[in-house]
């Protein structure tokens, strides 16, 4: 059963400049996670002129746990360089039909 997390973000700073620093930083990131087969996909969606959302979505909740050993670090990082705040959600995604 897969399993999708999503982490809300505001920040100090303009979308564009968000933007700038997840492609140089976060983007590779992610990249590096999907190569290892430990994170299916993701997308990141812009709500504000300063928040957003990502949404994240893993094979189970094992793969799951792997990326976030990894990923808690690398959100920290983010957050003190962009004066940021982020808060995350996870649950199983069922599909109909």
């Amino acid at each position: 059963m897969s399993v999708t997390r999503v982490l809300v973000f505001e920040n100090q700073v303009s979308w564009a400049e968000n933007m700038k620093r997840y492609k140089a930083v976060s983007e590779p990131f992610f990249k590096q996670h999907r190569k290892e087969k430990t994170l299916n996909s993701w997308s990141i969606v812009q709500t504000g002129e300063n928040t957003g959302f990502a949404v994240f979505n893993f094979e189970n909740k094992a793969k799951m746990n792997k990326f976030l050993k990894t990923a808690n670090a690398h959100r920290s990082d983010v957050a003190k360089d962009l004066d940021s705040q982020f808060w995350a959600y996870a649950g199983t995604v069922k599909a109909n039909g």
